[in-house]
């Protein structure tokens, strides 16, 4: 009997118990008898019936009366680990919560703005920045390919077809194959580039209309070029861009308001950083030198 008890009595499991039941005698005694008041927790009518409304707005129904109740407790649920968390200071020291709560007030900023600018305000808005809504040059050609691999003397070639040409010949049965459009309609001088280079597309804003004219040489070779139409850059009117320019006018003026309100609220705060320390300092290979671990 009495191995057997000190067998027992070694058994991790019955120190476990013994110690629990002493904490709780401990606490029962060391506390007052009166219980502490609840802490209040109200759920409003209001917060009921967005509950409902966002049930309804998933499932296209109302909820019944059991689903309601659930989503309620659901409710007292997550706002009770949430205080209880609070005070247990779990917020404190989270990159993911501090970046939250940031964005949440940003957001909250963002609402509080005036967000109905007049014509007036975008049309300054818009003089103040040509180069963000200037209409790029447009072009609409035509063009025949000169293949340099399968042209020894490809300006000789260029200048015997540009007369060709120029004397009426249809473009659609000289040069080489290629693998980009002989004909292009109102594009973009951008766009030009992206196909041909920056080099083409420059000469080519620069060439004469309703006239064969060339070689322009691409990365791919040479081409002949008969500008048929151009519209020059220019300065929209309003307009033409407005849905641009009021989408950046509102960036712009979130922006700016979000940082003047951080200003004010910072005027409330004694900021103070504590000198940088060599221990701190991480070497080029991003090792904490010193003992700072």
């Amino acid at each position: 009997m009495l191995s057997s008890m000190s067998t027992l009595w070694r058994e991790p499991l019955l120190h476990f118990l013994v110690i629990g039941f002493a904490l709780f005698l401990y606490y029962e005694w060391s506390t007052d008898n009166a219980a502490a008041p609840p802490k209040r927790l109200h759920v409003s009518g209001g917060e009921v019936a967005q509950l409902a409304a966002n049930f309804e707005r998933t499932r296209l129904r109302p909820p019944t009366e059991e689903e309601l109740s659930a989503m309620i407790e659901g409710y007292v649920r997550e706002e009770i680990f949430y205080r209880e968390a609070l005070a247990m200071g779990l917020e404190q020291d989270d990159p993911l919560v501090r970046r939250r709560l940031r964005m949440k007030l940003e957001f909250m900023l963002e609402e509080l703005l005036s967000l109905d600018p007049s014509d007036a305000l975008l049309t300054e808005y818009l003089r103040r920045h040509p180069d963000r809504f200037r209409r790029e040059a447009e072009l609409s050609f035509q063009q025949v390919y000169l293949d340099p691999d399968l042209r020894p003397d490809i300006e000789r070639d260029a200048a015997q077809l540009l007369v060709r040409l120029q004397q009426g010949a249809a473009p659609g049965h000289l040069g080489d194959p290629t693998f980009v459009p002989r004909v292009y309609r109102q594009v973009r001088q951008s766009d030009i580039a992206r196909d041909f280079g920056d080099g083409f597309a420059v000469q080519a804003a620069e060439l004469p209309v309703k006239v064969w004219s060339g070689p322009v040489y691409s990365p791919f070779g040479a081409h002949l070029v008969q500008v048929e139409s151009r519209i020059q850059a220019r300065e929209p009117a309003l307009e033409e861009v407005y849905d641009e320019v009021l989408r950046d006018y509102l960036a712009e003026k979130r922006q700016h308001q979000k940082e003047q309100a951080y200003l004010k609220l910072r005027e409330g705060y004694q900021v103070t950083v504590a000198p940088l320390t060599a221990a701190s300092v991480k070497s080029p290979t991003g090792a904490v030198t010193g003992e700072a671990r």
